[in-house]
C-alpha cells in the first residue's frame, strides 16, 4: 500500500473518550495549563425549541450561561450553547460529558461536544 492509501485509511477518533483525550492533548501541546480554569463551551442539539429551552434551563441550574438559537435558516433544529469557566482535564471532562449527555437525552436531543480556550 502506498503512502496515499495509508492516509486515506486514517479515521478520526472512534469514541467520545478518544475525542476528549485528543482535545486535551491539543490544548496541552499549545501550552495550555490544564490546572487552571478556562472558558469552556458545550453544545447540544434538539429538534424543537421547547426541548432546547428546557435543557438550557437545566444547564443554567448547573452554573452555565446558556443561549438557545435555531441552527440555521430553514432548519427545524435548535442548539444550546452552555458556557462557563471550568478546569478541563482528564479527570473533569468525562464528568462534564456524561452530565451534558444526560441532559440532552432527557430532552430528546444530543450532545455535540465541547471546546475550551487555550488561555485561562
Amino acid at each position: 500500500m502506498g503512502l496515499l492509501g495509508r492516509f486515506r485509511r486514517r479515521r478520526g477518533p472512534e469514541t467520545a473518550a478518544e475525542t476528549d483525550r485528543l482535545a486535551l492533548a491539543q490544548l496541552a501541546s499549545r501550552g495550555a495549563d490544564l490546572t487552571r480554569p478556562r472558558h469552556v463551551v458545550h453544545v447540544l442539539a434538539f429538534a424543537d425549541e421547547a426541548a432546547a429551552r428546557a435543557a438550557a434551563a437545566e444547564a443554567a441550574r448547573g452554573g452555565y450561561e446558556t443561549a438557545v438559537r435555531p441552527t440555521g435558516e430553514g432548519t427545524a433544529q435548535w442548539s444550546v450553547r452552555a458556557e462557563a469557566q471550568r478546569v478541563v482535564d482528564a479527570t473533569t471532562v468525562p464528568g462534564f460529558r456524561a452530565w451534558f449527555e444526560r441532559i440532552a437525552a432527557a430532552h430528546g436531543g444530543r450532545y455535540e461536544g465541547w471546546e475550551a480556550a487555550r488561555k485561562p
